[in-house]
């Protein structure tokens, strides 16, 4: 195989490197030497300058005041001549010796030596001259005077040699720094020429390495790009192969081999797909796993198919008789799919669009709040959702009594995706459940009412039987007829008592027989109204006020005789038993309880202000038979036990709450 496109690669590479690596480098070496040479001239060179200047003008100042003071006792002259050469002097000498050790030229620091040691002897001049005018007494000393103006004179021509020196350094250092710049802009010059080749051949490389590239490197690749793209998303195109014996030839032939081969396989997959398992193709070699994996797949597609085929036709009768559907339902994309046992079950055909939204309008009023709760709880729980409802079959609108068992898979966000499951329909074996709790409640109810009517007869009778085989004891033991006629009298009070008790309990017994009670719609209100109507006198005559604060809409299904005989009763125990010393007032009130979200109760509210009964002696006993309270002498202790169980055969229940002397309240739950 030919390596000609590696080597011309790596060959414009190499130049490339080659010439950024030189002129890399070039450019570090002048920017160092720009870098040095703009520090020593910002940090020595122009400071240098400065101070030499700043020197000078000091020297010229101490020729002034020397010549002015020497003369001429004056000493604020005298005191600014001190501190510069005391302070000023010495601050500026010792900031160019740091300076000019930093200084690369000999003449320039011989030069600057020549200064210091001058201005050291204008230094020491100044110093003398200090000290033979040290008072204003001295200037009257003519000799003094004539001394300290020879030290002057020489310190004044100290000062002129130091000036040239000055002028002859300050010339040395800016011809020093106009070479420095010179050379630092022939290199800076050198370098703008270095990089300017460098892209050129750069450039020049990079443009025939890139026309090179895009001929034989670049279209070859993006047309086996193409190729592979269009592979990548299901689409294979054969393509020809090409006389180029390098990388790209041998990848550009191999890859067209390998279509050839994927053509031929996916021929052989679309016959398997529509279900031809007797399509075959020859393997392009003994390592061709792929084509030998095609092959077994479709051994094992034709074996599976003829099982899964047989599988279906037992599944479909098994779930015909067990009367079970199945479903699987994607909530995102509205698909629903049934099998033919639920499609039968729910009296689905052609015409029935299947969607969940129609499924669930099949299903009856009174249980799709169920399901909605059902539904929700299994979401919330991530458990499996269980239900028994009632639907309407599709057109016929006959119901059926269904189970369903569902399983819910979320997304990662924990949203439902998708629900498989199954449907059965119960309908036999719900009415069979039904009409079984139906006979179990009754059967219930009844043993209920005969253990406590045994009870009540087991007790009442025998009260009466002992009371009567006392009072003829009585009558064989007495010794008058005086003591027997008493006797006697007792005697027949005690059967009247007797048969008195035999006619409540026979109404007791047929209550408790009134099994198949008439039972419909009625409006609460007109029934409040009637018991009213029938109390009114009793009302008139107690000054009574009854308010009935039910509104016409409310509508109970109840046993028309029962209904009137409770509110009856409590209307009447109200009016009879109200408090002497305030005007007796009865309201009436009507409201609903809601158990859940399928279930609710009217609750019959009947609130009086009379004696009202201390629940605490007498709660436990408040609907017993003969039980009472007031010591009224015409109560038997029936009406609230008769009413209890009217209320309770209606499938009711009734609540009191009350406190001696304040009133009562009954509550009466209506189912």
């Amino acid at each position: 195989m030919k390596q000609g496109i590696a080597r011309k690669l790596a060959a414009t590479y190499l130049t490339i490197i080659i010439a950024t690596i030189i002129s890399g480098a070039f450019c570090l070496y002048v920017l160092n030497k720009n870098q040095r040479a703009s520090s020593e001239m910002r940090y020595v060179t122009l400071p240098s300058l400065e101070y030499l200047k700043e020197m000078k003008v000091l020297h010229q100042e101490v020729k002034k005041l020397a010549n002015t003071w020497v003369f001429i006792t004056n000493v604020r002259d005298q005191e600014r001549l001190l501190t510069i050469v005391n302070n000023e002097y010495p601050q500026l000498l010792e900031k160019l010796s740091t300076s000019a050790g930093k200084w690369t030229d000999d003449d320039e620091k011989f030069l600057f030596g020549s200064i210091t040691t001058t201005c050291n002897r204008i230094i020491d001049s100044v110093h003398k001259i200090t000290v033979l005018l040290n008072s204003p007494e001295t200037y009257t000393n003519d000799q003094l005077v004539d001394q300290a103006a020879s030290i002057n004179s020489q310190a004044g021509k100290l000062i002129g040699i130091n000036d040239k020196l000055f002028d002859q350094l300050i010339d040395t250092k800016e011809q020093n720094l106009e070479s420095q710049q010179n050379s630092i802009g022939k290199l800076m010059n050198l370098l703008y020429l270095i990089i300017a080749l460098t892209i050129v051949i750069v450039g020049s490389v990079s443009f025939f390495s890139m026309r090179f590239s895009k001929k034989n490197i670049v279209s070859p690749l993006l047309e086996l790009n193409h190729v592979i793209m269009s592979m990548a998303v299901g689409k294979v195109v054969a393509i020809e192969e090409i006389d180029r014996d390098d990388e790209i030839g041998q990848m550009h032939n191999a890859i067209t081999k390998m279509i050839s081969g994927i053509i031929q396989k996916v021929n052989f997959s679309e016959q398997i797909g529509k279900g031809n398992y007797d399509v075959d193709f020859k393997l392009l070699s003994a390592n061709d796993k792929l084509g030998t994996a095609l092959l077994t797949m479709r051994d094992d597609l034709r074996r599976s198919t003829e099982s899964l085929i047989e599988q279906d036709r037992r599944l479909i009768e098994a779930q015909k008789i067990a009367r079970v559907g199945n479903f699987y339902s994607v909530l995102a994309e509205r698909v629903f799919q049934s099998s033919p046992t639920f499609d039968e079950i729910l009296g689905i055909d052609d015409t029935f669009e299947k969607t969940n939204e129609n499924w669930v309008s099949l299903i009856t009023p009174e249980f799709k709040s169920v399901v909605k709760e059902k539904g929700e709880e299994a979401f919330k729980s991530k458990s499996r959702f269980l239900a028994s409802y009632i639907i309407n079959r599709y057109k016929t609108q006959e119901e059926r009594w269904v189970s369903v068992i569902g399983e819910f898979t979320y997304d990662a966000g924990g949203n439902i995706v998708t629900m498989f499951g199954t449907l059965q329909d119960i309908t036999e074996s719900k009415a069979l459940e039904i009409e079984l709790n139906k006979s179990y409640n009754v059967a219930t109810e009844q043993n209920r009412r005969l253990l406590n009517f045994s009870y009540i007869v087991s007790h009442n009778l025998r009260m009466h039987a002992v009371n009567i085989e006392s009072l003829l004891s009585l009558l064989d033991e007495s010794e008058s007829e005086e003591e027997s006629k008493e006797v006697l009298e007792l005697l027949h009070k005690a059967s009247r008592h007797l048969d008195e008790t035999l006619h409540n309990l026979n109404e007791v017994v047929a209550m408790q027989n009134a099994l198949n009670l008439e039972i419909g719609p009625q409006v609460l209100k007109d029934h409040i109204d009637h018991a009213i109507g029938i109390m009114q006198s009793q009302i008139e005559h107690k000054h009574a006020l009854v308010v009935n604060n039910v509104k016409e809409k409310v509508i109970v299904n109840y046993n028309p005789a029962y209904l009137d005989s409770i509110i009856l009763n409590f209307i009447s125990n109200a009016i009879k038993y109200s408090h002497p010393d305030r005007q007796p007032m009865v309201t009436i009130d009507c409201f609903r309880e809601h158990q859940n979200m399928t279930k609710s109760k009217w609750i019959l509210q009947i609130s009086d202000n009379g004696l009202g009964i201390d629940m605490k002696r007498h709660g436990h006993k408040l609907f017993g038979m003969y039980k009472t309270f007031h010591g009224n002498k015409d109560a038997k202790g029936m009406g609230l036990f008769m009413t209890k169980y009217q209320i309770e055969a209606m499938g009711g229940d009734v609540e009191v709450e009350s406190e001696s002397g304040k009133g009562t309240t009954f509550r009466i739950y209506i189912k």
